[in-house]
């Protein structure tokens, strides 16, 4: 019994232990902590710096997006990337956060903004590049006073970066006066705003005014009014829309509005996208499986027969249904379900028909093709 009970002893002693070397975990590390001394500030400046999953076993180059506000949005950043390559929407990317703190946030966006210029271009971007596989390919984030600093320098040099991204810029009232809407601006420009933001609304209306009255030869842009936001958090909701527009390219073309899609284009404007995200990224020039189903079913959504079939057509009907057999046979079944639905039900027996040589032994596939013969008749 003694022995029995001392066994136990241990077995109880063993699970505490075990229990509290698992609930001290392992560190959870997102990225680097470096420290520039910076001369032309004239004081040591704290970065942290993101590198994607890839990095370490590969030799390819990335973009970089800057964040000013680091003590913020970093970690927001980060999140963005990882969700966004889990569900394909961007490439992989450097992220370079640049912490502030208070008062001196002001002073560096304010009045000592073109000190914090050249550090970010002579210094930051330097050691980014002579360190790190960079692309050439830049972003920078600022909200608030960033986003005022984000706009100064994209309005003196705007190809410095790919794209700005600017939430809730302030002040920026009188600085889009200064703005040449005569020269060329090869860049992009996301802006944004809560509409309970009284003075930057009235920024961000003004330079969106302006924009759309005097557009800038080469400057890509939108304007995001995010009405559930307010000022503390309109930076998040920025940075997602920023990112993904920016790298919209990347994703395969997909469609789910049928009106939309053929506002923006239709096939040529389907087919540029895939195009474009050759060039940029890699991918092959023509629309995927998954892209062409996306199309003609968003006629479907619609309700719409005879764009159903113009796109089908469009799509070489024949070849691009054998190839749905191979790959995603319930597309097939849901043609026809639309055949049926608009009493083309000749339509429907053939694709049948063609569904029975994958499945010959489909009972219910048989019932439903002769329950479409009759309708035929």
């Amino acid at each position: 019994m003694k022995m029995k009970a001392i066994t136990a002893t241990i077995a109880i002693v063993l699970m505490f232990f075990g229990v509290q070397a698992q609930s001290e975990g392992i560190p959870n590390v997102v990225g680097f902590n470096h420290l520039l001394v910076s001369e032309v500030l004239g004081e040591e400046r704290g970065v942290q710096i993101y590198l994607p999953p890839s990095y370490q076993d590969s030799d390819k180059t990335y973009p970089v997006v800057y964040v000013l506000d680091a003590q913020r949005f970093f970690l927001h950043v980060v999140s963005l990337s990882r969700s966004f390559q889990q569900f394909q929407l961007a490439p992989e990317f450097i992220i370079v956060g640049i912490k502030n703190s208070y008062p001196g946030r002001f002073q560096h966006f304010g009045e000592g903004k073109e000190n914090f210029k050249g550090f970010l271009q002579d210094e930051l971007s330097a050691y980014v590049n002579q360190n790190f596989r960079t692309n050439g390919e830049n972003l920078l984030f600022g909200w608030e006073y960033g986003g005022s600093f984000a706009f100064h320098m994209m309005k003196d040099q705007p190809t410095l970066f790919n794209a700005y991204l600017i939430a809730s810029p302030y002040p920026i009232f009188d600085a889009i006066d200064e703005l040449d809407t005569s020269a060329r601006m090869d860049t992009q420009l996301y802006f944004a705003v809560s509409p309970d933001e009284y003075d930057v609304r009235n920024s961000t209306e003004k330079l969106n005014e302006k924009l759309a009255s005097n557009p800038i030869e080469g400057l890509e842009w939108k304007y995001f009014e995010f009405g559930l936001e307010e000022h503390r958090s309109t930076g998040y909701p920025t940075l997602y829309h920023g990112l993904r527009d920016y790298f919209k390219y990347y994703q395969e073309f997909e469609t789910n509005n049928l009106q939309k899609f053929i506002n923006a284009g239709g096939m040529e404007y389907a087919l540029n996208h895939a195009q474009e995200r050759a060039k940029r990224y890699g991918f092959e020039p023509e629309l995927s499986l998954w892209s062409r189903f996306t199309i003609v079913r968003s006629a479907m959504r619609a309700d719409d027969f005879d764009q159903f079939e113009t796109l089908l057509n469009a799509l070489d009907k024949n070849a691009f249904i054998q190839e749905l057999i191979e790959n995603r046979d319930y597309a097939v079944s849901q043609f026809v379900v639309f055949y049926e639905k608009n009493n083309r039900f000749q339509e429907a027996v053939e694709l049948y028909d063609i569904l029975l040589k994958k499945y010959p032994d489909s009972e219910r596939l048989l019932n439903k093709k002769r329950s479409a013969q009759s309708k035929r008749q």
